[in-house]
């Protein structure tokens, strides 16, 4: 019995709580307008700017500033540490950047047959084929950033969906 009254309070609480979440619900509306016309004269705090009037035939005196002596001079330090960098910055033959990785896998012939229709594809464009124990790779594009290599990519997926943009290492050509 108890149990049975538990239920039927359980089914009405139900139903309640339904009646009461599909009544409509009131929005309060606002019945004035507000007025958005407003000016104020700024012109108070406008800068004031004294025109200075030169003589006709003269004309106005440019003064030559010397050159200032400090004993804080760092000039000769600073020429060695960017002579030290351009000298680092020799050394660095590669250089970091995106590719698009068309084709993945251990068929070499298959790898050659994505490469020779990466010609027609993208003509102007050259396909590189590498091989690296037991994995061939077809890469196309060197690009700086990933943004740049967004429309090779889009235009190449249409014919290899699996094609991705992947982080690669390019080697800086000196001219």
């Amino acid at each position: 019995m108890n149990r049975f009254f538990l239920n039927i309070v359980l089914v009405f609480l139900i139903v309640g709580l339904g009646l009461v979440g599909c009544t409509k619900s009131t929005i309060p509306q606002k019945t004035e307008v507000a007025d958005l016309s407003f000016s104020e004269d700024l012109s108070q705090y406008n800068p004031q700017v004294k025109q200075v009037n030169l003589d006709e035939g003269k004309e106005a005196e440019v003064i030559q500033n010397e050159p200032l002596e400090t004993r804080f001079d760092i000039s000769n330090q600073l020429n060695a540490l960017i002579d030290s960098m351009r000298v680092g910055n020799d050394s660095i033959r590669m250089t970091n950047g995106y590719t698009i990785l068309v084709y993945s896998g251990n068929n070499g012939t298959e790898a050659g047959r994505v490469r020779n229709r990466l010609f027609d594809i993208v003509p102007d464009m050259t396909a590189r084929y590498t091989y690296k124990l037991p994995t061939y790779f077809v890469k196309v594009g060197q690009f700086y950033q990933q943004v740049e290599a967004q429309s090779l990519y889009r235009q190449i997926r249409a014919y290899y969906p699996t094609a991705s943009i992947v982080p690669d290492k390019f080697p800086i050509e000196e001219k």
